[in-house]
């Protein structure tokens, strides 16, 4: 063991380790002040309210009795995707579903350093998670999770700050390539304006016939005699960014899925606004909640239709058409008779050549991001995964 560090478990760090609610109320609000996060929500060191559940105020102040969260709590996940991690640094009007679970530190932990180290211990809470379908981890192994950490609170904040230092560098560089992003919308909608109410006047066609549904018919290519499976979480809202490439076995993969390549424009069915649109550039097995659609080659330029599903109109149009209050779905009856604008396709050709530029921009960004990554990656094993 690191001179000065010691093992504590969970429950010695924190005076409260509690989940969030297992019977959440029914009632929907199209918005209020009081928000209920889940697992999909939180992420290492933010929160994302993308895709947040809102409740009246009477519901909110019953929920809360359970979580009663403050400022300083650390949240972590627990159910599905294991070990994600954040602070609340501010009081908001917030409780929890059960698949979030909040640890409230005492005087011998600093939260942020609690946060880096559950962080840094992620493979180790995994290992303890339950179930196949949906793993979690009980509240019970939680409070028993041993820890390793100095006793000098100190020490804590310098190893707090040197990692927030590397954090901060690559926050910076992710929001240049957010940049870069919204430049690339820009220019979809200077050239060919809004797709929905087309003041251009282009020619169009329904998506059914430019854009059918298809799957992938050959083989996916495995790693290791793994297969990469893309989940919905592991899509960034937005952008289509592929957050981690996760491998399955083939037993756990199942019959629910779909196949795809680097042919295919993958489309989020489920929750149209986080605006999930994705360009493989391989082969693999998706959720069912993804729709890999197959643009016609010579009519429909693929990176153009990716854009034009990314588009503000697009998604406030199909958003409109949903079916379902608790998990609303696109319509895909409504989807398929879309009308999709098709200008030249030499001029798409175009379009998807200022975004190869655009990407080229992107890639020299993320190599400047990788060092930093490393960087941020090997100090957390030397403070957290090295005795």
């Amino acid at each position: 063991m690191k001179t000065g560090w010691e093992i504590h478990s969970i429950n010695e760090l924190c005076s409260r380790i509690t989940d969030g609610s297992h019977n959440p109320p029914k009632g929907l609000i199209e918005k209020s002040p009081y928000r209920m996060i889940s697992s999909q929500n939180v992420f290492d060191d933010r929160l994302d309210y993308s895709d947040v559940r809102y409740l009246s105020e009477e519901d909110f102040i019953k929920e809360n009795k359970r979580t009663s969260l403050q400022k300083g709590d650390v949240l972590l996940t627990i159910v599905g995707t294991i070990g994600r991690c954040s602070v609340l640094t501010t009081e908001e009007h917030i409780t929890l579903q059960r698949s979030v679970a909040v640890l409230r530190p005492t005087e011998k932990v600093l939260p942020r350093f609690l946060m880096y180290a559950l962080i840094g211990s992620r493979s180790r809470l995994e290992r303890e998670g339950h179930g196949i379908a949906q793993k979690g981890i009980y509240l019970k192994q939680l409070s028993s999770f041993e820890l390793f950490l100095p006793s000098n609170i100190e020490e804590q904040q310098r190893i707090v700050d040197e990692l927030d230092l590397l954090s901060g560098i690559i926050e910076k560089k992710n929001a240049q390539l957010k940049t870069l992003d919204d430049l690339a919308q820009s220019i979809f909608n200077e050239m060919f304006g809004d797709p929905v109410v087309n003041e251009k006047k282009w020619e169009t066609a329904k998506m059914h016939d430019v854009a059918p549904q298809k799957a992938f018919m050959g083989t996916v290519p495995s790693e290791n005699g793994k297969y990469w499976l893309l989940n919905l979480d592991m899509v960034e809202s937005q952008t289509g960014r592929i957050i981690e490439k996760v491998l399955f076995e083939q037993s756990e993969i199942g019959n629910s899925t779909a196949t795809f390549n680097e042919e295919n424009v993958l489309y989020s069915k489920l929750r149209p606004y986080l605006n999930k649109v994705v360009l493989p550039k391989e082969a693999g097995f998706c959720t069912s909640e993804l729709v890999p659609l197959l643009p016609k080659k010579g009519v429909l330029d693929r990176v153009f239709l990716a854009y034009l599903l990314r588009s503000p109109g697009f998604v406030s149009h199909i958003n409109s058409r949903v079916a379902g209050a608790k998990m609303p779905r696109v319509t895909m009856s409504d989807f398929r008779e879309f009308d999709v604008i098709i200008p030249s396709y030499k001029m798409q050709q175009q379009f998807a050549k200022q975004v190869e530029a655009i990407d080229a921009q992107r890639v020299v960004i993320n190599s400047s991001i990788t060092p930093a990554e490393d960087l941020f990656s090997s100090r957390m094993d030397k403070y957290f995964n090295e005795t």
